[in-house]
This record gives C-alpha cells, structure tokens and sequence, in this order.
C-alpha cells in the first residue's frame, strides 16, 4: 500500500523538520498541508518560497485548502511539486490549472470535503489524475476518521476501476485496512504516524496492511 505521510504544520522549521524525518525512514512522497485561514478554520504553514523541493530525495504533493487554488498554484509549481490537490468546493477554472499542471509535469488530483457528494466528481474523471477524499474537516490534525467516507470510496472504485484514489483524515492501523478493501490507492497519514513513538515503525506497519 502506497502510504504518505502528512505535515500539518504553522511554520517552515517543524515542516522541514518533519520532511527530514519521512525522508530518513524511508517515505517516497511527503503530503504537505497548505492553508491561509480561508477555506479552513485554522492557517498553515503556506509559504512556497520557503521550499526547495530539489534539494530532498523525496517527492512533494501539496493539499491547497484554501479558497482561492487558482492563483496560488502557480508559486506551488515554481516549487517543483510533483503532485498539486485542489478543493473541488473552491477551484474556478479547471481547465486552466489541468493545463499549467501539464506544462510542468505535474498530477492534478481533484478532493472533495466530507460533506460533498462523491457523485460531484464523476464529470471530471479526465481532467484529474485522481481523486483525494478527505475524511475529515479540512485543516485541523487529529480529527477522527468519519466511517461514511467508505462508501464514497467504493463508489469512486466502482464508477472508476483504474483511476487513482488518494484518502486523506484519521487514517491509522484500525481503519487502513477498510480503506484499502473499498479501493483507495493511496493513504496519507499525520497523527498516527507523528504521534507515534517510532514514526518509522508506524509508516511501515501502514504500507504492509
């Protein structure tokens, strides 16, 4: 299983800090969490000058949760991310942000918030590399897992048998395996893995579900 660690952070040294660690216990990819206090409740760290991403060994997907994706995404690409993941809720121009993903080779992965119907992004299975299902509210770390995000899942595999899911919000060892049966490709984690003694030994109990 395709396990990411997520960084929920306020500020560039606990995110670096927390880049170093994935990198070092072995992760491929780290989820950055972005937020200007807009579409969320809380603000993040989202300062894109402050990331070097060519100077890791790991990849970058970076979860804009903020109300205006459009015109922030062009900082994020400058960036290097290999991965942009934009809120269905607040994106204007798809086709706009499809083409600048392209031009820099990077996947545009479409999310939705909990309380979004999943059937909203059946029109757009072209124009996404793949789908991101937030099980929680957007923004805040630690927040519970909300078990009827299974059936949004299920319905994306059933609809979709080869697109790529991405589920993002309380994923840990007792719900990963549930995720995985109903058809996510890809798990990201944050309070399971950081909040762990050993975050290393919590990454790879996630990828071995």
């Amino acid at each position: 299983m395709q396990v990411i660690p997520a960084i929920n952070e306020t500020d560039f040294k606990e995110v670096e800090k927390r880049i170093k660690t994935a990198q070092d216990f072995g992760a491929e990819w780290a989820h950055l969490d972005v937020s200007n206090g807009q579409f969320t409740r809380n603000q993040l760290w989202n300062n894109s000058k402050e990331l070097q991403a060519s100077s890791y060994k790991l990849n970058f997907e970076v979860h804009l949760m903020v109300q205006n994706p459009d015109e922030v995404l062009d900082a994020w690409l400058d960036a290097k991310v290999k991965r942009a993941i934009v809120h269905l809720e607040s994106v204007r121009d798809l086709d706009v942000m499809k083409m600048k993903c392209v031009a820099f080779g990077t996947e545009l992965f479409l999310a939705i918030k909990p309380d979004t119907p999943v059937e909203r992004l059946f029109s757009y299975a072209g124009d996404a590399s793949g789908f991101l299902i937030l099980a929680v509210n957007p923004g805040l770390a630690g927040q519970k897992f909300k078990e009827n995000q299974l059936e949004k899942i299920r319905a994306l595999r059933q609809k979709f048998p080869d697109v790529k899911i991405e589920v993002d919000g309380g994923v840990n060892l007792e719900n990963a395996l549930k995720i995985k049966e109903v058809g996510a490709d890809i798990l990201v984690s944050a309070s399971y893995i950081w909040g762990s003694k050993n975050p290393k030994e919590a990454y790879l109990k996630l990828k071995n579900i």
